[in-house]
């Protein structure tokens, strides 16, 4: 890989980087699921006769929140700040 980092393209390098990270972050999600599976199963003998403890009543994380949403009109302000920014023609709104 050494020799060939030098015939990457930006976008290339880009695109090893991010799998690279996205491998580590699905590795370190494992290691906490499994980590609040095992204290759910520890805590589980201590709860009352016919209650069910949940992993997600323990903790809920980040990766498991439902996504917002982003308006359609956010989107265009988004849109038309970069195209701004980057000097970029946008095309014609149809009416």
């Amino acid at each position: 890989m050494p020799d060939e980092f030098w015939d990457l393209t930006f976008h290339e390098f880009f695109l090893i980087q991010r799998g690279r990270n996205e491998q580590f972050e699905m590795k370190e999600r494992f290691k906490w699921e499994r980590t609040r599976w095992l204290a759910c199963l520890m805590l589980q003998p201590h709860k009352k006769k016919n209650s069910k403890l949940n992993p997600t009543d323990l903790v809920r994380f980040e990766w498991e929140k439902k996504e917002e949403k982003i308006s359609t009109e956010k989107r265009k302000q988004a849109a038309m700040y970069a195209a701004k920014k980057y000097k970029i023609e946008l095309p014609k709104e149809k009416e």
